[in-house]
């Protein structure tokens, strides 16, 4: 492919295109991004990193934690997600939803990251 044809290419490659490829990415490495998620949690971070001992009633949280009993992503088309159990519960009734709604990069191991991103690349490289 030469660089015209490459450009070419690549100007298929639309904000839709690439939501989806982000998307299919983090469900390719779904069961470490939940399990990362599971331990943010237990070790008292939202799912954007923010500290849940800070707010009430959860001051306690490491003593008391609850943790989700089925964490999991409502669909394959978002990383939004759902569970169940007091703990969820409690969480998503209390924090604003960007803390409760996808796990962000904050809570992510550094391996689950770059797991993420070589999937990402590699669905992109298949779309050109």
């Amino acid at each position: 492919m030469n660089t015209f044809e490459f450009y070419r290419a690549f100007e298929k490659i639309t904000p839709d295109i690439i939501k989806s490829a982000g998307v299919d990415a983090v469900h390719i490495n779904s069961d470490i991004v939940i399990q990362d998620s599971i331990v943010a949690n237990a070790e008292g971070l939202t799912f954007s990193g923010n500290q849940i001992s800070k707010y009430k009633p959860f001051t306690d949280w490491e003593e008391t934690g609850l943790f989700h009993e089925n964490l999991d992503f409502q669909s394959k088309n978002d990383i939004e997600f759902t569970s169940k159990g007091a703990g969820a519960n409690a969480i998503f009734s209390t924090f604003p939803d960007n803390d409760t709604i996808a796990p962000s990069a904050n809570i992510l191991d550094q391996s689950t990251i770059l797991d993420i991103r070589k999937s990402f690349i590699e669905i992109i490289k298949a779309k050109l």
